[in-house]
Formats: C-alpha cells, structure tokens, sequence
C-alpha cells in the first residue's frame, strides 16, 4: 500500500497571503504546505481523499497518471474546489471516475459542479465524467478495496475520515465519539489534523491531536491540515516518539 501526503496545510495554505511571520518566511521546504488532500495505492486501485483547490499542481508534482475514486470528506471549498481536474484523467483514459460522499457533501457537490451533470457536455466529454456514490456511515468498497468511513465532528458539521487496512486519515476533526474511535485500533499509520496551537471551535489543537493519537497507540501518527502556527522543526522536536508533523508529498508504505 503506497501513500502519498498531497498536501498538508490549512484552508489558506503555508505561506498565507500578505504574511511574514517566521513560518510563512521560512526556507524549509517543510514549511510550505499546500491544501490538505492525500493519494491510496492498494489493490490495484488509485484512490485519492479530497480533491484540493491545488489539486493539478499536487498531481504534476508526483506525475499522477491517473485515478480511479474519490473519497471526499466534507464539502468545503478547500476540499472541493480542484475536481473539475479530473476532467484531464476521464478525457485521457476514456472513463468515469467514481466519487464518494455522504448525503449532505454529495448535496453541495452536485450543486457547485452541476455543469457535470449536463448530458451535452457529458456526451462531448467536455466536464469531467463523473458518476456519484452516496455513503452511509458503513463499510463499502472501491473494486476490491474496503473503505470504512469513520463519522468525525467539524465543528457542528458530521463528516467523513476514511480507513483502508491498517492506514486511517482524518481531517478537519474536533471530536471522534467513542463508538467511532474503535474503528481507529489497531494502526500502522493515523493521519490526523492539527490546526494550531491554540483551541478552535471546529478542528483539533496540536495538543488535542497529540492527546488522541496517544489514546489510540498507531505505530505513527502524522498531523496534517496545519496552519502557519507550527514551524515545522521546531514543533517537531517537541512532541512525543511516533508522533510527527506531516509535510507535502511524504511518501509512506504501508
């Protein structure tokens, strides 16, 4: 199983516009964080979580030649905006490409891309063709992959993480129920987001990640969706052993 980390910043990216704090004017490399997506690898199919508003860049990037599903999350615009990309993939391999969300995001999506849906520009294969899959809070599969979703808070919003074998990614979270943490033992690998330092009311504090990912004991967790707040070495260098910042395009097999 081939991971890849797309991209692993907060809804306005790392550097923030108009902003020179130490972070945003690092040379680290690590610093600089496109919108939070992430690319699967196993069992033959390519599965990508969340179509970024950077998504092309983050496919030329790691010479992406092609997807077969998307899972999204949540229907925020940081999370959505580059699907009209797939068009390039559905033009170049003559198919459709399966997309996946639960009730309210498959809602927003058919609304913000309904030009997809117009049989003329389908049948000229001018849009990207895409064919929409409603999820429940249930096991489903991708061809011969299982996907079990895992039901987070955003805020006051319910949205989706994903789990496929032994890996789990979770993103805009500020509170897993209990029920929905049993689906998160037993890891090789959590991915989980941490926005800041300080609280916020609709996604996880570093400390409040690094208080979740020592309840479920991963072999490592990496903490993603981060804003300008954690300079990557430094924060790095303080917290726990299997405990990590994640940075774009890390690479992990599983």
């Amino acid at each position: 199983m081939k991971v890849i980390l797309l991209g692993t910043g907060t809804s306005q990216g790392v550097p923030v516009i108009g902003c020179t704090c130490e972070t945003c004017t690092s040379k680290n490399p690590k610093d600089k964080r496109l919108r939070t997506s992430a690319y699967i690898e196993t069992g033959g199919r390519k599965i990508l979580i969340d179509t970024s508003v950077d998504f092309r860049q983050q496919m030329l990037t790691n010479r992406i030649d092609d997807i077969d599903a998307v899972l999204y999350t949540h229907h925020h615009v940081d999370h959505i905006f580059g699907m009209d990309d797939l068009r390039q993939y559905t033009q170049r391999h003559n198919k459709f490409i399966d997309l996946y969300a639960g009730k309210s995001t498959m809602k927003e999506l058919k609304i913000t891309f309904r030009y997809v849906m117009d049989e003329e520009l389908i049948r000229h294969k001018s849009v990207p063709l895409v064919r929409f899959n409603e999820i429940q809070n249930k096991p489903f599969t991708v061809g011969n992959v299982e996907v079990i979703p895992v039901k987070v808070s955003h805020g006051n919003i319910k949205i989706f993480g994903f789990r496929i074998n032994d890996f789990a990614y979770i993103t805009d979270s500020s509170a897993i129920a209990p029920e929905e943490l049993k689906k998160l033992t037993g890891l090789k690998v959590l991915v989980l987001n941490a926005l800041r330092i300080r609280p916020h009311p609709t996604h996880f504090s570093l400390q409040e990640a690094v208080e979740v990912a020592m309840s479920l004991k991963p072999k490592r967790t990496y903490l993603t969706h981060v804003t300008h707040d954690l300079l990557h070495d430094r924060i790095n260098a303080a917290l726990p052993k299997g405990i990590e910042l994640a940075y774009d395009n890390l690479k992990l097999r599983l």
